[in-house]
């Protein structure tokens, strides 16, 4: 019987494919909007978690800054107001965190003078630009997703003085400067422009390693490698000695991974105060504490609900497309009223009259599905790779949704009708002009 059904629904959609197609527009349409707004929700939320990870999702982040509403004068030296955790503050830290602490990692910025060329170089084809960074070793290990090791060593513990003049660079770097032959640049020798106050030095640095550089894509306007500017690593003590910024002198903030297995959103908690209670009662400073885990779980809420949004707006569409599906069986069933009316008369059941409009209903609705899945997985593709420039992902669960709403909007918008057409009275059917 359901076979025949489905028959009986091909042929009557067969008969008036405009009016078919039509119908299904509003389903296709919607379908299509829901999908694609999840393929790149979905692709979004992925692309967010990737470049989050790429921080470490156990790296927490300490920053010491000065309490609001302090009052600065004329006679207030504001190198004194200039935040610090002491090195006494940092031991207490890592012996009472020893077990949970993997690495902690501090870095300070140089003013850069003019590219970094080969030591000695007259050539001036020869450069690239960069910036200068001082790190401890420790950095390395807190960022080695944005800053991963391809050749060489990090520093070691005696390289980590004033007077340690080494460096670790990009793989960019070493392409522009020894045709990207690693083992070459290894051992070799930079002059790096280092501004002062009044004018720049050049500061020659041996490289001991390399790594990787991964940001291309937010410089495709550069018309040349070698103006691309990629961050020169030097020992963060020998960073404090060259600079002539107050703040580079003082450790305000760092970074830190804790150990795998402890929980990064109470250690962050533990942590912060742990930190605040070392200050001094009479302190203006203040401590905060925060973690990319938390950061992610939060940018991860934010992006769902705007696309739970999105969908619930695209989803109207389905409504208006199931208020379609009504409409046309409606008329449908009044187009063939006497046919109704005969089988009635040759003894269909109500059931059996039920169930053949609600099939036709339903295949309806599911060839709209299957059509607007299709639409909008191809829609998402495309916004994902030319409009966000990231790689799409298909969110199996809203296809497998999708399909089965199909199905619903099929029953629920169908039965109405169908149900009308069962309780006909087959005399009045026949009698119907």
């Amino acid at each position: 019987m359901l076979i025949e059904d489905v028959r009986l629904a091909f042929m009557n959609m067969a008969a008036n494919k405009l009016r078919t197609f039509l119908t299904m527009l509003g389903i296709i349409i919607g379908i299509a909007a829901v999908i694609a707004i999840m393929t790149v929700g979905s692709a979004q939320t992925a692309e967010n978690e990737r470049q989050n990870s790429m921080y470490g999702v156990n790296t927490v982040s300490v920053n010491m800054w000065l309490k609001d509403g302090v009052e600065i004068t004329e006679d207030t030296n504001t190198a004194d107001l200039i935040p610090e955790f002491k090195e006494s503050m940092l031991d207490k830290m890592v012996q009472n965190y020893a077990g949970e602490i993997e690495a902690i990692a501090v870095q300070t910025y140089l003013p850069t003078g003019g590219p970094a060329r080969p030591e000695n170089s007259t050539n001036d084809r020869i450069y690239a630009n960069c910036d200068v960074t001082g790190v401890n070793p420790g950095y390395f290990t807190v960022n080695k997703g944005m800053v991963p090791m391809k050749a060489g060593r990090v520093f070691s513990r005696k390289e980590t003085g004033e007077d340690s003049y080494v460096c670790i660079v990009s793989d960019l770097l070493v392409k522009n400067l020894f045709d990207g032959d690693a083992d070459k640049a290894l051992g070799s020798r930079i002059d790096i422009p280092i501004a002062s106050d009044e004018d720049s030095l050049d500061y020659t640095y041996t490289i001991i390693g390399v790594y990787g550089f991964s940001d291309m894509a937010g410089y495709a306007g550069v018309s040349s490698e070698k103006d691309i500017s990629t961050t020169v690593y030097i020992p963060f003590k020998n960073a404090q000695a060259l600079s002539t910024d107050p703040s580079a002198k003082k450790i305000s903030n760092f970074d830190l991974t804790v150990t795998p297995g402890v929980d990064v959103i109470q250690f962050s908690n533990d942590l912060n105060s742990y930190l605040t209670s070392l200050l001094p009662a009479d302190t203006n400073d203040q401590i905060y504490v925060y973690n990319n885990q938390e950061w992610i779980e939060q940018s991860n809420e934010n992006m769902r609900k705007q696309t739970l949004t999105i969908t619930m707006i695209g989803a109207i569409a389905l409504v208006v497309g199931g208020i379609g599906v009504m409409n046309i069986m409606t008329v449908t069933i009044t187009e063939r009223t006497r046919e109704i009316g005969t089988r009635k008369a040759l003894g269909a059941k109500r059931r059996e009259i039920r169930l053949q409009f609600i099939t036709e209903a339903v295949i309806m609705s599911l060839l709209g599905g299957v059509i607007g899945i299709a639409a909008g997985i191809g829609a998402g593709i495309i916004v994902c790779h030319f409009v966000q420039h990231i790689p799409p992902v298909v969110s199996i669960p809203s296809v497998a949704a999708s399909f089965l709403v199909s199905v619903g909007i099929g029953i629920f918008f169908g039965f109405y009708p169908a149900d009308k057409a069962a309780k006909m009275d087959p005399i009045e059917a026949l009698r119907y002009e």
